[in-house]
C-alpha cells in the first residue's frame, strides 16, 4: 500500500457541511469527508487544473488516488464510524433516536458515532461543537442596518437574517490517509506541502472558519482497521467504513450492495444486511461554483453478510473501495472488521449475538469510571425527581392534598433554590468549603423569620410519612442516610464493571442537596398550578 498519513489540527472552527437543518443555518459533519481534503490539495498542486491532463486525473479525479476521510484522533489513533449493529433504535414522541450500545460492553447512557479499540479497552470520540451566530451584512453598509421599511427593495434582503454555525471547535485532532498508485504518485502530492502546511477547508473560509494545519507522515505498515481472524465455519462480514454510493442493474442508486461486488467477483456473490441505513450525500464544486448532485448512499458504519466469496478475495477492496467517488473516500470497507464484541449471529439462529471475549480492566480504569459515574448519576438523576414529585403531590387518606398549593410563596422558594444551586456548585472545587454547614447557618439565620413561619406550615410526604417542611429540611441537612429511606432512592447503591465500581456514598451529599432542590421546584410548580 503506497500513499501517506495525514493529521489535521484545527487551527479556526470548522464547517464541513452537512445536508438538511433550517435555511439560516449550518451545522458540520463531525468528521472531514476526503473530498474537502482532496480539494486543498488541488489548490496547491495547480492554479490551472486541467481534467483533461492525464497525471491530473490518475492523482484526483478517475481514484486511483484516494483521499480518506479524516475521522476523530485520540491520542495517536484515527477513529472509525460506529457500527449499526450496536445502534438500539428507540422511540420518542417526536422522533426515532439511536443509542450507540454494543453487546456486551455497558455503555449505558453514552452516545458516540467513531470508536478505536486498543489494549483491550474501548475507546470514543466525544462530540464537541463550536455555536457562532452571525447577522449578515449590507452590501452597502458593510454591516447590519435596522429595516425602515420592509417594503423597500433595497432593504428587504436583509429581513430574518440571523445565522447559526455549528462548527468543529479550534483545536480538534482529525486524522486520515492519502493512498496512491506509487511512490512517485505520493512524493508529488506532498511536494507542495512538505511535512508540515496551513490549508483551509470547508464553508465560510473568509468568515473565520476553515484555517487547518496539515501534517504529514509516512504510510509504513499503516493500516485501516484491524481484521480479525475467520475460521472456516464463520461467516464473512462486510463493514462499511465511509458511505458508498453504488448502483442497481437499473444504474439507480441504493441500498444492494450486492451489484458491486458481482461486477468484482462474479454472479455467484451475495451480500445480506445485517444493519444498514441510507443517507443522501453531495458536495460542492468550488472550480464550477455550483453543489454536487445528492444522491443516496448507504451509510457508515453499515454491516454486510458476504456469502460465495473467500475473505481473501474480498480483502483485495480494502485498498481500492468499492462504488463511485472512491477518490473523495467514499466506499471505503473491512472485511471482518475486528470488533470488541462479534455482532454477527451465528447461521443457525438469527437472534443470538455471541460476544467476544473482552480484556481485563485495570482496577480504577478512568473509561470504566466515568461510564458507571455517568450511569449511577442518571439513575440518581431520576430517582430525585420521582421522589420529590412523590413527595409533594401525596394526599391523606380523605383524597385532600398534603402539601397545600401556594402555602410557601415563590418569593421564599428563589432564596433557597439559589443557595442550593450555588452550593452544590462549589462541591468539590475548593477545600475547607461545607455545603451542608452552609445550608445549616442558613437555616438558624431564618428562624423566626415571616417566611420560615409559612415554610413550618406547610407539610410534604417524603417516604409516604406526612412531615413539617422545615423539620424534613434540617433532617436531610443532619442525616447522612436521608437517601436511603427514600423508596425510589434506596434501590441505587452501587455500579460495577470488573473491578472498578461507583457508589451512592461518593455522591451522598450532592444528591442530598439536589434532593432539597428537586422537592422545592416541586413546590413551586404546585403553586404555579394553582
Amino acid at each position: 500500500m503506497n500513499g501517506f498519513r495525514y493529521t489535521l489540527t484545527l487551527q479556526e472552527p470548522l464547517l464541513a457541511n452537512s445536508l438538511g437543518g433550517e435555511p439560516n443555518s449550518a451545522e458540520s459533519l463531525l468528521y472531514i469527508p476526503g473530498g474537502a481534503v482532496r480539494g486543498a490539495f488541488i489548490q496547491k498542486f495547480s492554479d490551472m487544473p486541467d481534467a483533461a491532463d492525464e497525471t491530473f486525473r490518475r492523482l484526483f479525479l478517475n481514484g486511483e488516488t484516494r483521499f480518506l476521510n479524516a475521522y476523530p484522533a485520540l491520542e495517536e489513533k484515527r477513529c472509525l464510524p460506529a457500527p449499526l449493529t450496536w445502534q438500539q433504535k428507540r422511540k420518542s414522541e417526536e422522533k426515532t433516536v439511536y443509542r450507540t450500545a454494543p453487546k456486551g460492553i455497558d455503555t449505558e447512557g453514552v452516545k458516540f458515532d467513531f470508536w478505536a479499540w486498543e489494549d483491550g479497552i474501548l475507546h470514543y470520540a466525544e462530540e464537541t461543537w463550536q455555536v457562532n451566530l452571525h447577522t449578515q451584512r449590507d452590501a452597502e453598509h458593510g454591516r447590519a442596518i435596522i429595516v425602515t421599511d420592509p417594503d423597500d427593495p433595497q432593504q428587504k434582503n436583509t429581513l430574518g437574517t440571523v445565522y447559526r454555525y455549528i462548527a468543529l471547535p479550534a483545536g480538534t485532532k482529525l486524522k486520515g490517509a492519502v493512498l496512491t498508485r506509487d511512490e512517485t504518485d505520493a512524493e508529488t502530492l506532498q511536494k507542495p506541502f512538505g511535512k508540515k502546511a496551513t490549508i483551509l477547508l470547508g464553508k465560510a473560509r473568509t468568515a473565520g472558519y476553515g484555517a487547518a494545519t496539515l501534517e504529514i507522515e509516512d504510510l509504513k505498515d499503516w493500516r485501516e482497521f484491524d481484521a480479525a481472524l475467520v475460521r472456516e465455519d464463520k461467516q464473512i462480514t462486510l463493514t462499511l467504513l465511509s458511505p458508498a454510493i453504488v448502483r442497481d442493474e437499473n444504474g439507480q442508486c441504493g441500498l444492494d450492495i450486492t451489484p458491486a461486488l458481482r461486477a468484482h467477483f462474479g454472479d455467484g456473490v451475495t451480500a445480506k444486511p445485517v444493519s444498514r441505513r441510507e443517507t443522501l450525500v453531495a458536495g460542492f464544486n468550488r472550480k464550477w461554483g455550483l453543489p454536487l448532485p445528492q444522491v443516496a448512499a448507504i451509510a457508515a458504519g453499515s454491516v454486510f453478510r458476504v456469502e460465495n466469496v473467500k475473505a481473501e478475495q474480498l480483502r483485495a477492496l480494502e485498498e481500492s473501495g468499492i462504488g463511485e467517488r472512491r477518490a473523495e473516500g467514499f466506499g471505503r470497507v473491512a472485511v471482518n472488521l475486528n470488533l470488541p464484541v462479534d455482532f454477527i449471529e451465528p447461521e443457525e439462529s438469527s437472534a443470538v449475538c455471541q460476544p467476544q471475549p473482552i480484556g481485563a480492566l485495570a482496577e480504577n480504569d478512568p473509561l470504566a469510571t466515568l461510564m458507571l459515574t455517568r450511569l449511577l448519576r442518571r439513575d440518581l438523576d431520576q430517582a430525585v425527581i420521582r421522589a420529590a414529585r412523590q413527595a409533594v403531590t401525596a394526599k391523606n387518606a380523605d383524597g385532600t392534598p398534603i402539601y397545600r398549593p401556594g402555602a410557601v410563596p415563590n418569593s421564599q422558594i428563589s432564596r433557597w433554590r439559589g443557595i442550593l444551586r450555588d452550593s452544590i456548585g462549589k462541591i468539590g472545587v475548593g477545600k475547607g468549603f461545607d455545603p451542608i454547614q452552609r445550608l445549616k447557618k442558613f437555616c438558624e439565620a431564618n428562624k423566626g423569620k415571616p417566611g420560615w413561619k409559612k415554610m413550618e406550615k406547610a407539610r410534604i410526604a417524603p417516604g409516604g410519612q406526612s412531615q413539617r417542611l422545615t423539620e424534613w429540611i434540617e433532617s436531610a441537612l443532619e442525616n447522612p442516610a436521608t437517601l436511603d429511606t427514600l423508596p425510589e432512592l434506596g434501590k441505587v447503591f452501587v455500579r460495577r464493571l470488573g473491578p472498578n465500581s461507583v457508589k451512592v456514598e461518593d455522591f451522598n451529599v450532592e444528591y442530598r442537596l439536589r434532593l432539597l432542590d428537586a422537592v422545592l421546584a416541586a413546590i413551586s410548580k404546585e403553586g404555579a398550578n394553582d
